[in-house]
This record gives structure tokens, sequence and C-alpha cells, in this order.
């Protein structure tokens, strides 16, 4: 874990965008190994433990949409190929090409496949990231011997914003 991630949750931080994160007590680079003895994690902590969950309960709580959107589209589009498909099949019949089958398999893959595979892979990314900040704050806490208990309780959403009540106990 890089050390600088201790003083982004530290109280004695201090930034300067000349020479990057200090510490507020020596005025130098963090110069610990795995922990610093000094850190002071009041004002920061509580507010990173609060975003990361709810941002990674908050991804987690649109699984099962994304899947079920991922069904319905997947079914959508190979219908559409497959009417396509046996289209073509049926003008084959009647010794007549025609374009239209070629076009209705094309939207198919290439307009409804798509609206499938797009959510899920991004859902699959957010989580991803949201699960690597989780555990970034969770390896942490697990370095100092901090532990919580998190409560969230998610609201109705106003113009695209989560109401979101979080109950945390942390335990030094």
């Amino acid at each position: 874990m890089n050390i600088t991630k201790h003083c982004q949750l530290c109280d004695h931080q201090v930034v300067d965008f000349k020479t990057g994160t200090l510490c507020g007590l020596t005025n130098r680079k963090p110069d610990f190994i795995n922990k610093c003895v000094k850190a002071k994690l009041d004002s920061k902590l509580r507010p990173k433990i609060e975003a990361t969950n709810v941002e990674y309960k908050g991804i987690l709580k649109t699984q099962t949409l994304v899947y079920i959107n991922f069904v319905v589209f997947l079914i959508i589009g190979l219908a559409v190929i497959l009417a396509g498909y046996f289209l073509a099949q049926y003008l084959l019949k009647f010794r007549v090409i025609g374009t239209v089958p070629f076009i209705i398999s094309a939207v198919g893959l290439m307009g409804v496949l798509p609206l499938a595979i797009g959510p899920l892979n991004q859902f699959r990314n957010d989580l991803k990231l949201a699960k690597a900040k989780k555990d970034d704050v969770d390896n942490f806490l697990k370095i100092y011997n901090i532990k919580y208990d998190i409560d969230l309780v998610y609201g109705k959403k106003y113009h695209g914003e989560q109401n979101v009540n979080v109950d945390i106990n942390i335990y030094k």
C-alpha cells in the first residue's frame, strides 16, 4: 500500500502543490514503514468509510436490474437476428435474395445486442473499481486495528440523487 494513502485519512496531512503530501507534524514527506504511530484518524476517516461503502453497495443494488436488462436485450437481439435469418431462408424458396433480411440481422447485431452488453460491461467495471476502493480502505483499517459496522438505508431518489441514511460505528 502506498504510504501517502495513510496520510489521506490522517488529520495531520498537509497538501503542498509543489512537493505533494506532507506530514503536518514533521513538515516532511511521510517516511514510515507499515504504519504511522502518530496518525490521527478522526475527521477524515468516517466520511471516507461512508463514501466507499455507499458507492460499493449502491452499485451492488443495481446488479439484478443489470442482469435482467442483459437477458431481455440478449433475447430480443437474438430474436431479431433469427428473424432476419428466417426471412432470408423464406425468400430463398422463391429464389429471391434481398437486402432486408441482412439489414434486419444487422440491426439485431449492432443495434440491440450492444444494449445488452454495454450496461453489463459498465456495471462490471464500476463494481471492480468500487470493490478496489473499498478493499483499500478495509486493508488500511486492518493495519490500524480499526473495525466498523455500517448500516445503509436507501431512501427515495430525487433528481438523480440517491438519499442514503448511514449508521456507522467505528471501533478502535
